[in-house]
């Protein structure tokens, strides 16, 4: 990519969409202890984000020479300790006569209890394993913590594993979310809403299921049969979801998604079943407002807004519409084109613009049918994966103008009357995502096209009676309740 894409655009870049993306070796090395190297991590980021703890664990030479089974448990310490930090850090102030622990060996003890706690009693870890090779971790020479300190941490982790079920009911599950986001929640959901949702996000078994769409030309039994079919026994289950995904359920040696079945060729992409929603919603409205099947769809123009990594532009390419795709990182553009070149969609179906969505105004002779307005957002419904942002306070900061900014410049500059806008968000709070969409109808220019019954297979319950929808985690029936927090719109410009 050429070096001026780095800098700040006054004007869209159009990226070369030849990229490849780089597969990763499948040759394991051993490397530290799992335990080591998540206790190091945490220790190292004390007060980050779990994103950013991850990003640290992965990016260490000692996790690279780890082996893949090591690899997956140090990864799954970090995410469980941090989606459990609140009742981890609950029973261990009960355990503690002083916590957090100070001196010296205070962010490394801190780890220790945090990670071992973790193991007990989320992680089903056989409790010799969990308290020994755990407080193994301090004896190392690296740490060479004094034998004080051994012996108060596996004293703490001793009454942790024999007290367990008497310290999880001192606990409740939204002690690991903030405050502040609790009661936002319990405000607009109530109570018994706002548990399940809580429990659905922090649900220790999430990293097990992942969720693929396929392109609309894909033949879903052979999908099926390639995973069920796999020699190395990776995947326990399939099941088809309502809204037509694949939801797999890896076994512990499944392994890089990039040496999945079919992986190669194309033919689908991982995208959590919630985020499906825009897309789909975009393409029936096309076909509905102007009566139209695909091969008519193939003539139509969309833009895709705030686009990386690219799930949606995926579906609205392979409902066979034109699509300009913006993002305004050229980061994520970089991966934009790798997924898209994976999927080797036809390149004169699609222009990537790397720039701000209120930088892009269409070419005269474009006629933008339609428009996917994913905002950025505080990310409040991807709790599963981060679980950090249910941690935090939720200052939405510049956020709200934002969105409201970029969703005012697409009904103003890029839609034509009779357009359609889909504006979406991942966030759970209605500041982000009903509210903007009551100021946008507000302004006079916009009207609701409203959600139907039936319309989008499973998620009917999620229909508001304003006609948006509003898809809450562990709320919605059967295997639906396992899906990201969402919230769509569908408005059409007068």
């Amino acid at each position: 990519m050429p070096k001026h894409v780095q800098s700040q655009f006054t004007k869209p870049f159009y990226m070369d969409t030849l990229i490849l993306s780089h597969k990763p070796s499948s040759t394991d090395a051993i490397g530290m202890n799992p335990r080591q190297l998540a206790v190091e991590a945490l220790a190292r980021y004390n007060n980050k984000g779990s994103m950013e703890v991850v990003s640290y664990l992965e990016s260490s030479e000692a996790f690279l020479l780890a082996s893949q089974r090591d690899k997956s448990f140090a990864r799954n310490l970090v995410s469980t300790t941090f989606r459990r930090l609140g009742q981890i850090d609950t029973i261990l102030s009960i355990c503690c006569s002083s916590y957090p622990p100070k001196g010296k060996y205070g962010r490394i003890l801190k780890a220790c209890l945090r990670v071992g706690v973790s193991q007990l009693l989320f992680l089903d870890t056989p409790s010799f394993a969990a308290v020994k090779e755990t407080i193994d971790v301090l004896k190392y020479e690296s740490v060479g913590a004094p034998k004080p300190i051994i012996q108060f941490a596996n004293a703490v982790l001793r009454r942790v594993d024999r007290e367990r079920a008497e310290l999880l009911e001192r606990t409740d599950v939204c002690d690991n979310i903030s405050i502040r986001l609790r009661k936002e929640f319990e405000s607009l959901y109530g109570v018994e809403a706002t548990h399940k949702i809580v429990h659905q996000l922090l649900d220790d078994s999430a990293h097990q299921f992942v969720d693929l769409t396929l392109r609309s030309e894909v033949d879903m039994d052979t999908i099926i049969t390639a995973f069920e079919a796999d020699a190395k026994k990776r995947f326990h289950s399939i099941l088809t979801l309502p809204n037509g995904s694949l939801r797999i359920k890896k076994n512990s040696n499944a392994g890089s998604i990039a040496y999945w079945p079919l992986y190669e060729e194309g033919l689908w992409w991982v995208q959590d079943v919630s985020s499906t929603l825009p897309a789909i919603a975009l393409i029936k409205a096309l076909e509905k407002e102007h009566n139209v099947e695909k091969d008519v769809l193939s003539k139509y123009h969309v833009v895709d807004c705030c686009a990386a990594p690219g799930g949606k532009t995926s579906q609205l390419l392979s409902a066979g519409l034109t699509v300009t795709a913006i993002e305004a990182s050229p980061r994520r553009s970089r991966r934009l084109v790798e997924n898209l070149s994976r999927l080797k969609f036809s390149q004169d179906k699609f222009k990537i613009a790397v720039c701000c969505g209120q930088e892009w105004f269409p070419d005269e002779n474009i006629d933008v049918k339609g428009i996917l307005v994913d905002v950025p957002c505080s990310a409040t419904g991807t709790g599963s994966k981060r679980p950090d942002v249910l941690q935090k306070d939720c200052d939405l900061g510049n956020l709200l103008s934002t969105q409201e900014a970029l969703a005012n410049h697409c009904a103003d500059n890029i839609l034509k009357p009779g357009g359609i806008m889909v504006y979406a968000t991942c966030s759970l709070l209605r500041e982000e995502s009903e509210d903007q969409v009551l100021r946008l109808l507000e302004r006079g220019n916009m009207e609701m096209l409203p959600f139907e019954k039936g319309e989008m297979p499973g998620f009917d319950d999620a229909i508001h009676e304003n006609g948006w929808l509003r898809v809450l985690p562990g709320v919605l029936g059967n295997e639906l309740k396992r899906c990201d927090g969402f919230f769509a719109a569908r408005l059409k410009k007068l």
